[in-house]
């Protein structure tokens, strides 16, 4: 019976040890805390996340990082951003972040992340303004000169365009691309007809805001319209803006993606709409056809460009991890050196780079028969 008791003290004595050891940090080799990758949008299962999450999980030693989202959301617009970039980067193991959803919505938090020392790799927002925020910012779609740029030579060369008028958003996104268009446009020798801020153009009930009469008068009414709106509010434009001028083309901004709400919105005019994207499903070189495969059979349905840019910096992001550490200056010193002393990132949406020289792929889509297909750009 003593020799029993005696052995059962020593095993008690040993315990206790141990858990000094442990609770004192004296393994700190043995903390295996998961590397955190943080994203800032909350979208409803499944989503692009489920497909980052089954591909990564088929890496040798499995994802290097968990994706987590904030526990919860303000209700005003600046407030969400700001508090929801603060509780991220206040996770334990946080390494990157992947977000926002727009350009406000970046600025607003980019001294969040600066201030933390975490990379924050923005996906669609394509304000300048972003890529000189904060060398801990890295935007991954072109900004909005490139955009501008684009736009301005299908309109005048593929098109034919003499007379471009445009309606924007009067926020980050709206003014960066009228500003884009309109630079690009002054240095090929032609100007803007009009140009004006969205108003209540689209507003239930409404339909008699100044705006639109403004960029499309009938007494010398434009052959192209630019419209730098969101999604909601590019359809009804559309419409109005025919009923106006029944010839009228438009070009939509890279905010406005193709469905079916869209095009029941635009109702007609959608055979004379076209929509800058910056990638589409309809591409078939073999990694857009094995994400489009895969989120087909995740989630449902063809993936948007949006959810294309998505993955790739959700996925740029986890192989950041598993090739330089779960560090997050380790992180932004890998970002930095893509296309300099490591090769660019080869993702779904083309070679990823950052800096001044980064140029990324865009499309102009057009709707014909009811599905979208990408026009020859000159």
């Amino acid at each position: 019976m003593r020799a029993v008791e005696w052995r059962g003290r020593m095993l008690v004595t040993r315990l206790v040890m141990l858990g000094a050891v442990l609770g004192g940090g004296g393994i700190a080799a043995c903390d295996r805390r998961p590397a955190i990758v943080g994203i800032t949008y909350w979208d409803p299962a499944p989503s692009v996340i489920d497909v980052v999450r089954e591909e990564v999980g088929r890496w040798p030693g499995g994802a290097p990082a968990e994706i987590r989202q904030p526990s919860s959301y303000l209700e005003t617009h600046a407030e969400r951003e700001v508090d929801g970039a603060a509780q991220l980067t206040r996770l334990p193991g946080v390494v990157a972040v992947v977000g926002h959803q727009d350009s406000r919505s970046t600025l607003l938090a980019a001294p969040v992340y600066h201030e933390a020392h975490v990379p924050l790799v923005v996906p669609t927002a394509t304000s300048r303004a972003i890529g000189v925020a904060s060398p801990w910012i890295f935007p991954l779609a072109p900004n909005d000169s490139q955009e501008g740029v684009f736009i301005a030579e299908f309109a005048t060369r593929r098109l034919g365009a003499k007379a471009i008028a445009l309606l924007y958003d009067n926020d980050e996104y709206g003014r960066g691309l009228r500003d884009g268009v309109q630079a690009a446009l002054a240095a090929a020798g032609t100007a803007l007809s009009a140009e004006a801020p969205i108003g209540a153009i689209c507003e239930p009930g409404g339909g008699s805001d100044a705006s639109l009469a403004l960029v499309t008068p009938r007494g010398h009414p434009p052959d192209l319209l630019v419209i730098a709106s969101r999604p909601h509010d590019a359809g009804c434009i559309v419409r109005q803006a025919r009923r106006r001028i029944p010839a009228l083309r438009v070009i939509a901004g890279d905010a406005v993606e193709i469905n079916d709400s869209l095009l029941a919105a635009a109702g007609a005019g959608s055979g004379s709409t076209y929509v800058v994207a910056f990638w589409y499903s309809g591409l078939i070189d073999e990694r857009s056809a094995a994400f489009t495969s895969a989120y087909r059979r995740i989630v449902g349905g063809a993936p948007k460009p949006g959810a294309a840019m998505h993955y790739d910096a959700l996925m740029l992001v986890m192989q950041a991890v598993r090739d330089a550490g779960p560090s997050p200056k380790a992180i932004q010193v890998y970002l930095t050196q893509l296309g300099k002393a490591r090769p660019a990132y080869q993702g779904v949406t083309g070679p990823i780079t950052f800096g001044p020289e980064r140029h990324r792929p865009l499309y102009m889509l057009h709707v014909s028969n009811g599905a979208a297909s990408a026009v020859p750009v000159p």
